[in-house]
């Protein structure tokens, strides 16, 4: 699964994202989600508001198979950042890889996806 996200997006709009995918028929745990952010920025949200959100998502990381993997592409500092963030406060709980990267072929990479397959580049349209 990959979503993107553009413009300002706030802990709720990433909530509300994975909880629609997985009430969505074609959900299935066993697949790697790929996180652009490479178009979008943060409001000033708080750590507390990233516990929330790592709380909230407990039901979304039950129904993830461990094997699967949350690969989370950043180029911006802040992006990274928060991402970085969210990152620590998950993974624990989370009970399957959570990573964030710089470059779209490392999140490929991550997220299972051989970045030179056909088809990648148009995952990140950035590779």
């Amino acid at each position: 699964m990959v979503a993107m996200f553009y413009g300002t997006v706030s802990v709720d709009h990433i909530r509300d994202t994975f909880v629609a995918y997985q009430k969505d028929p074609a959900f299935d745990g066993r697949y790697c989600v790929l996180m652009d952010l490479a178009d979008c920025s943060f409001p000033d949200e708080s750590f507390d508001d990233y516990m929330q959100l790592a709380y909230r998502l407990r039901p979304h990381y039950a129904a993830r198979d461990p094997n699967s993997r949350t690969s989370f592409f950043a180029p911006g500092d802040v992006a990274y950042g928060m991402s970085r963030m969210y990152k620590t406060i998950a993974e624990d709980g989370a009970g399957f890889a959570i990573d964030v990267f710089r470059t779209a072929e490392d999140a490929l990479r991550f997220a299972k996806v051989d970045p030179q397959a056909p088809g990648a580049a148009d995952l990140l349209r950035r590779v």
